[in-house]
Formats: C-alpha cells, structure tokens, sequence
C-alpha cells in the first residue's frame, strides 16, 4: 500500500542553522553553542530523543514540548579533550515531525595544540605481576615558547612519574626545549586492568592540564608466557 502523506496538522521543526563552526580553540577546552528552532506546524513537536557521536559532546533541549509557532533551542557543548586538527561532531535530535523525524545538528571547528606530548599514552600490555614497567614522555612546545610543569599527579598508586626539563644546544647556549617525563608502572602483585593517568599541571594559558594515559593489564606471570602458545 502506498504511504500516505503527512497531515497538515502535524508538527514541523524548522532549526535555524543547523551548524556551528567554533573556528579554533586550544586541547582540554570546551565551546557551548545554542541550536534556535521553531516549531512551524499545526501540532506540538515532541522531542523524544537526543544522542551524540560521542562523549565529548553534550546537548540539552530547553524543554521537550513546543506549541504551534513556539521557539526552542538545543544546547550543545563539545570538548576538545586530546583532538587535534579539523574535528566534526553530530546530534542526532529526534521528534515527531512526519517529514523529519531526524535532525542532525554539527560542530565543527579546529583544534590547536599550545605543547606536543609524544607518546600521550602507554600501552603496558599484558605486565607480569612483581614486575615494573619503565618509559619516557617527552613534551615540547608548539604554540608557546616555553612553559611549566607545576605538579606531577597520578591516579594509581603503582604509578608514579617525575618531569625534568628537556636541555638542547641552541649555538653555544643550552636551552631548554621543553620537558622529560618519566613514568613508572608497578610492581602490582595481583591480576587488574590497568586504567589510569599522570596529570601534569602547567602554566599554560589554555590548557591547564595535560595527561598521560596508561592502560593494559596485569596478569599472572604464567599467563604472560602462554601469550605466544595460543592458537
């Protein structure tokens, strides 16, 4: 059978502009951004549903339901976390209009880089228990010409870190190029997954903390020899 056309008295949402460019902005900050619309039909729009393309972002309806001719906005919020470059986001808001039960609403824009940390996370892998895990971080400057590491934080108490700055020859004169992070992973005695972070506090203007994630597991020392057996 044929589907049979809306009626003219359903509801209609009509988004003022459906995307927002934020133009640039630094790591670990956040831009918040109001989506206008109006509902244009004969009946109440009903939004029955919100989702984002990920975590980093977040939207907020003023309200659920609009009358006839009323205004409403959609208030998104994105964080920058450790994007870099051009990122593009969507909300995908769901109503009850017949014609477009599906809005998609984007954020776009450029993320800066004030420092570069390499690595900016550590695979453990699979870690013997009593054993210890040892690699270095080194951070430079991108859009500062220098910058301080304040305080060296972690969230686990196997792991611990210590920056030191990262000395160079610049002609004659010995500058320094930026900092040397050193992080240590266990010994843990039992069996876990390894979740955690170095937070290293700055004077950096924009991003104020930058992280070093850690992540794989502790096994028992027999499961890590069996690795290279399995089929």
């Amino acid at each position: 059978p044929a589907s049979r056309a809306p009626s003219k008295n359903a509801p209609r949402i009509e988004v003022e502009g459906t995307t927002f460019d934020f133009g640039e902005m630094y790591q670990m900050e956040e831009v918040t951004h109001e989506f206008a619309f109006t509902n244009r039909g004969k009946s109440t729009l009903v939004i029955r549903n919100i989702t984002a393309s990920c975590g980093c972002t977040a939207a907020v309806p003023s309200k659920r339901e609009f009358a006839p001719g009323e205004r409403g906005s959609i208030k998104v919020t994105f964080h920058s976390k450790r994007f870099r470059d051009r990122v593009t986001k969507h909300v995908y808001v769901d109503t009850n209009d017949p014609v477009t039960p599906r809005t998609v609403l984007t954020v776009t824009g450029v993320i800066k880089l004030e420092v570069e940390v390499k690595p900016s996370s550590i695979y453990t892998g699979r870690l013997k228990a009593g054993e210890a895990l040892e690699r270095t971080v080194i951070i430079t400057p991108v859009a500062v010409k220098q910058f301080k590491v304040l305080q060296v934080k972690t969230d686990h108490p196997a792991l611990t870190a210590k920056a030191e700055p990262l000395l160079g020859k610049s002609g004659k004169k010995v500058q320094q190029r930026g900092w040397r992070v050193k992080v240590r992973f266990g010994p843990v005695e039992k069996p876990e997954k390894i979740n955690a972070k170095v937070i290293l506090v700055t004077d950096l203007p924009h991003t104020k903390e930058l992280l070093i994630s850690v992540f794989g597991r502790v096994v028992k020392p027999a499961q890590a020899d069996e690795r290279g057996a399995r089929p």
